[in-house]
């Protein structure tokens, strides 16, 4: 007996592990209008078609999709997360502490930081006044997915930093506790960031730090937001000679220049030093300037005041 044609028509096999837009709605409890607009606007998922028109989708796709769903519940945006791979989104919710079998972050470590003012904000001063790194990241990683990166930066990880600071300066903190605490911060940023490096596929952006400049916090915070946003980062961090920045952005394809100039650094030295960068630069490559101590620029070095006017730079918030 000659073999039927398949229902699907050519090209798409009749295979029982093909789901319709609707099968995939219900398995991952993502609306069918969702998964539309996802394909139009970032082409995934990617369906193959019937003849009719009808989407077909791989029935392996319903576990990629519950773990961008877990994602989105905690905070991200579609447009960070749904061109990572199915071992990227694990690393994004490991972050986290979910797992394979969905166990949630630390009890009580969701809300910590999450107020300056308040008892759940002192928990991560405590952590650093305890040298107790453990604690002290799983209150990251837990605000990291609640908040989402922008939030998270904002709210956390720059709240952090300043209430560690204010602490020093008051005496209850030592230097010891300040260098603790960024140097978990940095180790976190740097963990986040390295799954949206695996992935990225946009313009190549160097990120650095004027010489002299060794305060690295707000590099790391806007590297993250380069990162999130698809850039191509060449991280040269901080205290880097001007005319190596300017060499590094010639012989390297790159399409921008990022520079953040930390509140330390003294406020005369760092106009010349960003004038003399521009000049050093080609003319078609941008200059961008942050951070709390970038001068006032020239008419040709664009300077952000925070990270959401970057972010809002980078790209139009889906």
């Amino acid at each position: 007996m000659p073999r039927r044609a398949s229902p699907a028509g050519p090209g798409v096999p009749s295979d029982p592990g093909l789901l319709s837009i609707g099968a995939l709605s219900r398995a991952t409890s993502i609306p069918v209008q969702t998964l539309r607009t996802w394909e139009r606007r970032y082409q995934s998922p990617q369906p193959a078609r019937k003849p009719s028109g009808h989407r077909l989708y791989p029935a392996s796709l319903v576990g990629r999709l519950r773990k961008v769903a877990q994602l989105l519940d905690r905070g991200h945006r579609p447009a960070e997360i749904l061109a990572l791979t199915s071992a990227e989104l694990d690393s994004l919710l490991s972050l986290s502490g979910v797992g394979a079998r969905g166990a949630g972050p630390p009890v009580g470590a969701a809300s910590a930081m999450a107020d300056a003012d308040g008892p759940a904000f002192r928990e991560g001063l405590r952590a650093v006044e305890r040298f107790d790194r453990q604690g002290l990241m799983d209150i990251l990683r837990a605000n990291w997915i609640r908040l989402g990166p922008l939030q998270f930066l904002q709210q956390c990880a720059a709240g952090m930093m300043e209430e560690v600071g204010t602490a020093w300066q008051s005496g209850r903190l030592e230097i010891r506790h300040e260098h603790f605490a960024t140097a978990c911060l940095a180790s976190f940023l740097r963990e986040v960031r390295a799954p949206f490096d695996h992935q990225a596929r946009g313009p190549r952006v160097i990120a650095a730090m004027l010489p002299g400049d060794t305060h690295e916090g707000g590099l790391l915070m806007a590297s993250v937001i380069l990162a999130v946003r698809g850039c191509r980062l060449v991280y040269l961090g901080a205290d880097m000679p001007i005319g190596q920045i300017a060499t590094a952005a010639r012989e390297g394809e790159v399409q921008a220049v990022a520079l953040s100039i930390s509140a330390t650094f003294p406020p005369r030295q760092a106009g010349k030093a960003v004038a003399e960068l521009r000049a050093g630069l080609p003319r078609h490559i941008p200059l961008w300037v942050g951070g709390a101590g970038a001068p006032k620029p020239p008419k040709d070095v664009e300077r952000f005041e925070n990270l959401e006017a970057l972010d809002e730079r980078l790209g139009v918030r889906p």
